[in-house]
C-alpha cells in the first residue's frame, strides 16, 4: 500500500484496534528521524518501534492488512479477484468495483468508496464489465 492510500484511509477513519508487529506505517511528513527512504517505502512494525515510536505510528499512516481491509468492508465485501495483473474488490451492496495494483490497495479503495468518499479508481460494477 503506498502512502498517499494510507493517509486516505486515516483521514476517511479508517478503524485501527491495535497497531501489530508485521504491519506497515508511513512516519508523518513532520517526522523527525526518519530516513528518506523510511518516508517513500513505509516502516514494518517491530518490537522496538512499539517501545520507542508508538508516538509515530500514531502520528503516521497506518497500512491495515488485506483481513483488516476485508473485515472494515464487512457484509458489503463480495469478492476479490485478478485480470491482467490489475486487482478487483467488489461489493454488492452497493454493487461498486475498486481497482487497484494490489489485492489491499483494491480493497482499501473499496472501503473508501463504501464509506462515501471519493477515489478515482472506483466505479459501479455495471461500468467495469
Amino acid at each position: 500500500m503506498n502512502r498517499e492510500l494510507a493517509k486516505e484511509l486515516k483521514a476517511a477513519g479508517f478503524p485501527v484496534k491495535i497497531y501489530e508487529l508485521g504491519h506497515r506505517f508511513y512516519p508523518n511528513e513532520n517526522a523527525a528521524g526518519w530516513p528518506e527512504a523510511t518516508q517513500i517505502q513505509g516502516v514494518t512494525v517491530t518490537p522496538y518501534e512499539l517501545e520507542n515510536h508508538l508516538q509515530d505510528i500514531k502520528a503516521g499512516y497506518y497500512c491495515p492488512t488485506l483481513s483488516d481491509l476485508i473485515a472494515a468492508c464487512g457484509g458489503r465485501f463480495s469478492r476479490l479477484f485478478v485480470m491482467k495483473g490489475i486487482w478487483f474488490a467488489e461489493s454488492d451492496r452497493p454493487e461498486l468495483v475498486a481497482m487497484g495494483d494490489s489485492p489491499e490497495e483494491a480493497v482499501g479503495r473499496l472501503w473508501l468508496a463504501l464509506n462515501k468518499l471519493n477515489s478515482s479508481d472506483v466505479r459501479s460494477a455495471a461500468q467495469a464489465r
